[in-house]
């Protein structure tokens, strides 16, 4: 969630920052006669175009790397280990008496501090292996595309609003 706000906060500045480099531009648009509200639909149409753009380029670069994981066939290995516990109360082990330290009966004493008994040996480790895939749906698309574009009208609004707001004959003497 947190990068997301930090990549609209981003569309945004760059957006505000746009609009003061065309200051001349929309104050000239302002003095023939644009209303507010058509400067606000133009730079958000704008940054609506552009949040299109980034998301399909955004769809071609996570389709490769999703391309890229799978062909990979990436494989992770991993094994869970069994405790036991020796001393006197502890754990059974599969033949019978209670361990002692290593004086169990069957040569196979658990110590203490979580030392493996070989009565135990066997059933401690699961190995587990998992091949890494990166399934795309299309609900996973149409939120990409629609944050894309989100983020572009937010952005547009905001920089459009701040356009809107420029008196023309200040802005035909700004230099920028």
């Amino acid at each position: 969630m947190i990068v997301l706000a930090a990549a609209f906060g981003l569309a945004i500045l760059f957006t505000v920052s746009g609009v003061n480099r065309r200051t001349r531009e929309l104050g000239t648009l302002k003095a023939i006669g644009w209303s507010r509200n058509r400067v606000v639909g133009q730079v958000a149409g704008e940054s609506v175009v552009q949040g299109l753009i980034g998301g399909a380029v955004g769809l071609a670069l996570g389709a490769l790397a999703v391309w890229a994981v799978n062909l990979a066939g990436i494989t992770l290995s991993g094994a869970s280990g069994g405790l036991t516990m020796g001393g006197p109360g502890g754990l059974m082990p599969a033949g019978g008496g209670p361990q002692g330290g290593d004086s169990a009966p069957d040569g196979g004493g658990g110590g203490a501090f979580g030392e493996r008994s070989d009565a135990f040996a066997g059933a401690a480790g699961n190995a587990v292996d998992i091949v890494l895939q990166a399934p795309v749906s299309l609900w996973i698309v149409l939120a990409a595309v629609g944050l894309a574009v989100l983020g572009g009208l937010l952005a547009g609004v905001v920089g459009g609003q701040r356009a809107a707001k420029l008196r023309p004959a200040e802005a035909l003497r700004s230099l920028a």
